[in-house]
């Protein structure tokens, strides 16, 4: 990540942006089809591992670090990149950034399919998270370069409901892969979709660049990138060695000095990349934190529903899918209606409409059961979806409407990394009080009807469900029934906790709504800023 200032030019005479005064252009449905199209990979790489981690444990026999750091390398990378890449569009240009992501994303996905062992995937793991880090943020920055006006609000609702459908449906795409093909596929999937966007985006995507080209700050370099690599290392680690450990005390503590050590280097220079003053506007303010507040709800509920689908519902990879699909056409609808229902109620209206069907969502998650079948998950997650897609589209919008056109790509990064610490955030301390609560109740299983189990038995059965479930198949019939009704009860209990916390979440984030969401955004005005370059 990097935070960049603007050199000082001559003044460019203002003209309209693309698509202005008419309808929209062959060209524009092309580029905006091409970033959807690309978005939708990144988005289903994101989830899609998710169901594949089972099946590179019996396959790579990873160590259970190794296979914590398959799924994190990617999040490391990604979240600590991705402020340096939209900065780097910005300057060098967004549709070269585009390209150079696209065939990163796609060689780091080959090099996945190829490799036979922990290691090296970890790797190329990391290559596949620069690539994203490069591409997000260009999509976004491309699209509110190629668009403007209401058109730039609908562009973007298409592309926050295409985002929403790559997101759940990776688990699907993945179950079916994993169901007919070897664990690399669900990696090799993505280089075809990569040549694909590579091509269209060398014919559909005009060139574009911030007209005052900002020059790099190599000392805001180093402090932003170490600091948010403390703090995503931080966010990491906590399923493993848990909030009070060394490492995790020390890598959050190092992160914020490091950060507040960048903000005060940052407030010294003339024209920061990132000027802080931005977050004094209460729409791009509120907006970033409605995203940050969804995606944490959002990504530390799906990681334990996904657990309990597969482990207490005892559903194959392919149904997991499937019951993730009520999300990605909650979120396709909501985020298409989103810019019209803004438009004529308002964004504070529309984003508290969208968090309370996300509550609604998570209030139906609370009442989940051991023996609870589709339609509750399915309601839950329809609702959740829907939400999503009512909060993120005008949020997304709003977020770039405040931005200075020179810096359209450098706050499309903030966006993106928002919503990734915010999910990581959601997994570290959700995942953590879910597992807190499991141990605790099976710990009373174990002291009582499990005691006579042998003491490696018991050990695996107290760690998590996915070890109980594997273990318990090992057990006579009676004590296995009891073991596996015991596991399920505490992981349910755990996962009604993480509900909870996502409700207080949400109500919380819809005070702070209510209170600082203007009832329509406040863009910058375009007609007294430089707009883009169109080379």
């Amino acid at each position: 990540m990097t935070f960049l200032a603007s050199k000082t030019r001559s003044p460019q005479p203002n003209r309209p942006a693309a698509g202005e005064g008419g309808g929209i252009t062959k060209r524009q449905w092309l580029a905006l089809g091409v970033t959807c199209f690309t978005v939708l990979l990144i988005s289903l790489d994101q989830t899609v591992l998710n169901v594949a981690l089972p099946t590179l444990v019996k396959e790579l026999h990873p160590s259970s670090s190794g296979l914590q750091w398959i799924a994190d390398s990617y999040t490391l990378t990604n979240a600590v990149l991705l402020l340096f890449g939209g900065a780097l569009g910005d300057r060098f240009g967004r549709r070269r950034l585009f390209l150079v992501g696209v065939a990163i994303f796609g060689g780091g996905s080959l090099g996945c399919a190829l490799v036979h062992s922990t290691g090296p995937l970890i790797g190329a793991r990391a290559v596949m998270g620069l690539g994203a880090a490069f591409l997000m943020p260009a999509t976004l920055s491309i699209i509110a370069a190629t668009f403007s006006g209401h058109r730039r609000a609908r562009a973007i609702g298409i592309w926050a409901g295409v985002g929403g459908i790559g997101t759940a449906a990776g688990p699907l795409l993945g179950g079916w892969l994993l169901q007919h093909f070897w664990w690399g596929s669900v990696f090799l999937i993505n280089v075809p979709v990569a040549v694909l966007a590579l091509v269209g985006g060398l014919l559909a995507i005009s060139e574009s660049r911030a007209v005052n080209r900002p020059s790099l700050d190599p000392v805001g370099v180093v402090l932003s990138s170490l600091g948010l690599t403390a703090l995503t290392y931080g966010f990491i680690v906590t399923s493993t060695d848990g909030w009070g450990s060394r490492v995790v005390v020390g890598s959050l503590t190092v992160a914020v000095l490091v950060l507040f050590a960048f903000v005060l280097w940052d407030r010294k220079r003339s024209r920061p990349f990132l000027d802080l003053q931005l977050f004094v506007n209460r729409t791009f303010s509120s907006a970033l934190g409605a995203v940050t507040a969804v995606f944490f709800v959002m990504f530390g509920v799906s990681y334990l529903v996904s657990q309990y689908i597969q482990f207490v519902q005892g559903v194959d990879p392919f149904g997991v899918g499937i019951r993730f699909l009520p999300s990605a056409v909650g979120s396709l609808l909501g985020s298409n209606v989103a810019a019209r229902l803004t438009a004529r109620f308002g964004l504070r209206s529309i984003m508290l409409s969208g968090m309370l069907l996300v509550t609604g969502g998570l209030v139906a998650l609370s009442t989940l059961t051991v023996v609870s079948q589709f339609l509750p998950v399915g309601i839950a997650f329809g609702l959740i979806g829907l939400g999503m897609g009512l909060v993120m589209a005008p949020a997304s919008n709003a977020i770039v409407g405040t931005l200075p056109p020179d810096k359209v790509g450098a706050g499309s990064g903030l966006r993106a990394m928002v919503q990734l610490l915010g999910g990581a955030l959601g997994v570290a301390i959700v995942g953590s009080l879910a597992t807190s609560t499991y141990r605790s109740e099976i710990g009373t299983a174990l002291a009582g009807p499990l005691r006579h189990v042998s003491a490696g038995a018991r050990q695996m059965i107290g760690n998590q469900i996915g070890d109980a479930v594997g273990v318990t198949r090992t057990l006579p019939l009676g004590l296995r029934r009891t073991a596996t009704d015991a596991a399920n009860h505490a992981f349910v209990s755990g996962l009604h906790l993480a509900a909870l916390v996502g409700i207080g979440i949400m109500v919380l984030a819809m005070l702070s709504a209510a209170i600082y969401v203007p009832a329509h955004s406040s863009p910058v005005n375009d007609a007294d800023l430089p707009l883009d370059a169109h080379l």
